[in-house]
């Protein structure tokens, strides 16, 4: 398996928003207390106009946004509320068009369990609402040079996942030193690609009215034997957090004798708040077992995640039983995983963590359960197995697949 190729992804409307399902403390909010472009009043009431921070806190709270949250303020005196989550099946999307505050509804579009509705309370906003409706992916919300649309910058809660999408994967780049980019316009976005291309193929096309790119560069030195890419992006503590991984391939990969430069560009939602960026450097066999038990005291069946002192001496208490020493871990590059597979019946049954990787920005956490074959005996005892692992540190959330093998 060669890691060696390129992909580009044109990007002129790109589907990618701000998540706001989640837990966590209030984010940072891009938009100050003062005017937040004309006649948008941030802060206290005014008459007829909106307070964009109460439809920033509601938009921070909603659930089912974790595919795409988008505000929007449409002639000073309306705000669109666009956000989806595809994993809720009776609640996929939900389009709302709101007067001064978020209680004010006047028009809303819901895909629900009777399938999708559409009203208005007041029919002369039809219309307007349905152009809305049509044109979520453009600029203006299709409305023309007769209404002003102004995008409302925000960040989720901390801890919230943010929906992100490629542009550019290419493993041979000129920019050959390591470099992390954010790209908020097109000048920007053209000279970076010049210095990294050299004009070998043109800049994907990228509309940077409501998104912005950010790109990683590896730089030179690296063996074709690598997965380089963005693996989580996502809200912490007022700043917009890019963590991306190089993982070693080569005990699974036949690997072409070459330096390569891995680069990645992926499309963010557009905010003003800062940018970190988080390198994970990890080996193919990503993880190190701390304990593998048939005894464990505890008998119900959990998976957790760990990524603190006090959380970690409280679980290997109950684990382990008092008195046992707690495994060192350092929490500032590592956490724990853990899976507890509560009672099983016989010698014969066992449960563990085979695998560890990045997809869709998660890590995702293979665990194997495993019984006896047919005709074959066991010692009749009831077991408890667990399995607790370190990894290397990652803020994007976990999901836990068990598979069953004989």
């Amino acid at each position: 398996m060669s890691m060696v190729g390129r992909t580009l992804v044109t990007a002129a409307v790109v589907g990618v928003t701000l998540a706001a399902c989640g837990g966590g403390s209030d984010g940072s909010t891009v938009m100050k207390n003062q005017q937040a472009g004309q006649g948008i009043a941030v802060g206290e009431p005014n008459g007829g106009v909106p307070v964009v921070s109460e439809f920033i806190k509601m938009a921070q709270e909603a659930s089912c946004a974790s595919t795409r949250n988008n505000l929007f303020v449409v002639d000073g005196k309306y705000v669109v509320s666009d956000r989806a989550d595809y994993g809720c099946y009776d609640a996929a999307y939900s389009v709302s068009l709101m007067g001064p505050t978020p209680q004010a509804v006047l028009c809303s579009s819901n895909q629900t369990i009777a399938g999708p509705q559409t009203s208005c309370t007041d029919a002369s906003l039809r219309p307007l609402f349905d152009t809305i409706l049509k044109n979520l992916d453009k600029a203006n919300l299709g409305l023309g040079a007769g209404h002003k649309v102004e995008p409302v910058s925000f960040l989720p809660k901390s801890g919230t996942p943010v929906a992100f999408k490629t542009v550019v994967s290419d493993t041979f780049s000129n920019i050959e030193t390591p470099r992390e980019v954010v790209i908020k316009d097109a000048a920007a976005w053209s000279a970076l690609w010049a210095e990294h291309s050299k004009t070998r193929v043109a800049a994907p096309e990228f509309d940077f009215t409501n998104n912005m790119l950010v790109a990683v560069f590896a730089g030179s030195g690296n063996a074709g034997c690598g997965n380089f890419d963005v693996v989580y992006v996502g809200a912490k503590d007022g700043k917009l957090l890019v963590e991306y991984e190089y993982r070693d391939m080569s005990p699974v990969a036949t690997c072409l004798a070459v330096v390569t430069q891995p680069m990645r560009v992926v499309a963010v939602p557009k905010v003003d708040a800062p940018v970190e960026f988080r390198k994970i450097v990890s080996p193919y066999f990503n993880f190190t077992t701390i304990g593998a038990e048939v005894r464990t005291n505890i008998h119900t069946q959990r998976n957790v995640v760990i990524r603190d002192e006090s959380a970690w001496a409280t679980l290997w208490a109950e684990h382990a039983g008092p008195g046992v020493p707690v495994p060192k871990v350092d929490f500032s590059k590592q956490m724990v995983i853990g899976a507890f597979r509560g009672g099983m019946p016989s010698t014969c049954h066992n449960s563990g963590i085979r695998d560890v990787s990045f997809r869709d920005g998660k890590l995702k956490v293979g665990i194997v359960d495993t019984g006896p074959a047919p005709d074959v005996a066991c010692g009749m005892m009831i077991v408890y197995p667990a399995h607790l692992v370190v990894v290397n540190r990652t803020e994007a959330p976990v999901e836990f697949v068990t598979e069953k093998r004989t």
